[in-house]
């Protein structure tokens, strides 16, 4: 029997910070994976879909500027584009496990179980460790229809090395939001089946549904209340039925949401509880069942599924366990954004949340789309919205959508968590013109 005094499940940005600061401390630590190391975000999500959004949005500026300079056609060559990004992604699980072994980590390959509470295995060979962190990440939510083989993950559409003509995503999610713009401004028509009324749940209801009027104006056929009840096969292509109407398609993509991926792990038998959101830990993180085991990312019932937020908590795991005080796990500051055309980014609280707590707040809403960094880069749809306290005009929350939306939403976050009012932001002397500069008048 091999044994550590920490194991880590899992090779993505949480489990990667915990086993590097667990090394730090001095104490025997094993990391171990199923997949390639590396994690979701740096192989399957948030980078290489950057990766395919820095020439997205190059040609997508370049027609919204149609007769406004711009001359010529101008379009993707995916294969070129997909070669681009497997740059940044081949390199991923060598590097990551060359350098968490040059860190003192022992790198584990294999699949993950528990045994009992106090011992797992790896492939069948038994691992004891005096603390388990599961950083295990997270997979698509099963749909429970009919052909629910037939449907991509959003891994595969990350992948695909041609792309196809007509692609249905499934969900309303931000990876469909995401994913769609991409696919559309490659050349595909898209179609977004979102089962409700509200897609982007968590965001501003009032700037997604100016985001998918800016969609649908763009060809994004982007249908509400249109639960999907069945993928079917027929005459070499796909039909996805949703809504009472059946769309042809050459791909459908799963866009419905993710769950913590901890099918493999028997927790069970490790006496671990957890639940829909993940392992059911406590304010320091700590299984509520089982105290030697941690989880952290996407596999923990606390904290929003965000990459900051695992990089975080996989910090205060390591803090915890080589007996440093950490403090209570707390996300209310944590920006968030769809990487949407243009990006949607939120903040601290929002309206409805606001007055639902009994908060006397001043909201503060604007309709930018006529505003000059919305029109000098063509951007169809943009609006803001921010929450103050009324009385000491604090700052509460932020939601914005528009160009440089994801960077500005970083300013909100630093005053919101410095306490700071409208009054002193609207007062910084900040550069102007930019998209950092409307704060002055949105607030």
């Amino acid at each position: 029997m091999r044994r550590f005094d920490v194991l880590v499940i899992g090779t993505g940005v949480s489990g990667q910070t915990a086993a590097a600061d667990c090394a730090a401390a001095g104490l025997d630590t094993a990391v171990v994976d199923r997949l390639p190391y590396g994690g979701t975000c740096a192989q399957r999500g948030c980078e290489p879909k950057k990766v395919l959004l820095g020439s997205i949005e190059a040609v997508d500026a370049v027609r919204r500027l149609a007769g406004r300079g711009p001359v010529g056609e101008v379009r993707i060559d995916w294969p070129e584009l997909q070669a681009f990004r497997r740059t940044y992604t081949d390199p991923v699980p060598a590097r990551t496990e060359a350098w968490m072994a040059d860190a003192g980590i022992t790198p584990l390959h294999g699949t993950a179980r528990f045994l009992t509470p106090e011992r797992l295995a790896i492939d069948g060979e038994e691992v004891d460790a005096d603390a388990v962190v599961v950083a295990a990440g997270a997979r698509p939510a099963p749909l429970g229809i009919e052909g629910e083989e037939l449907v991509a993950t959003s891994e595969r559409f990350l992948g695909l090395p041609e792309l196809p003509a007509r692609i249905v995503f499934l969900g309303g999610g931000y990876i469909s939001f995401e994913l769609a713009h991409i696919a559309a401004a490659a050349g595909a028509a898209v179609t977004i089946a979102h089962r409700g009324s509200e897609p982007l749940k968590g965001f501003d209801p009032g700037l997604v549904a100016l985001l998918v009027d800016g969609y649908r104006s763009g060809g994004i056929d982007v249908m509400l209340d249109a639960p999907v009840t069945a993928v079917r096969r027929r005459d070499g292509a796909l039909v996805v039925e949703a809504g009472g109407r059946e769309l042809p398609c050459d791909l459908a993509v799963h866009g419905a949401g993710r769950v913590p991926d901890l099918a493999t792990l028997d927790l069970t038998a490790g006496g671990v509880a957890f639940g829909r959101r993940g392992v059911e830990v406590g304010e320091d993180l700590r299984s509520t069942t089982n105290p030697r085991v941690f989880a952290c990312g996407d596999a923990a019932s606390r904290g929003l599924p965000l990459t900051p937020v695992g990089i975080r908590q996989g910090a205060a795991i390591a803090r915890t366990i080589a007996g440093a005080p950490a403090p209570a796990w707390d996300d209310a500051v944590t920006p968030s954004v769809v990487f949407s055309a243009p990006p949607l980014a939120s903040v601290g609280l929002g309206e409805e949340a606001a007055f639902a707590a009994g908060l006397d707040v001043e909201v503060l809403s604007h309709d930018t789309t006529g505003w000059f960094t919305s029109t000098r880069l063509g951007v169809p749809r943009s609006g803001a919205k921010v929450v103050l306290e009324r009385e000491s005009r604090r700052i509460l929350g932020a939601h914005l959508l528009g160009d440089a939306a994801e960077e500005v939403v970083n300013v909100f976050a630093v005053a919101i968590a410095a306490g700071a009012t409208a009054d002193l932001l609207k007062a910084l002397p900040l550069a102007y013109p930019t998209s950092g500069s409307d704060l002055v008048y949105l607030l």
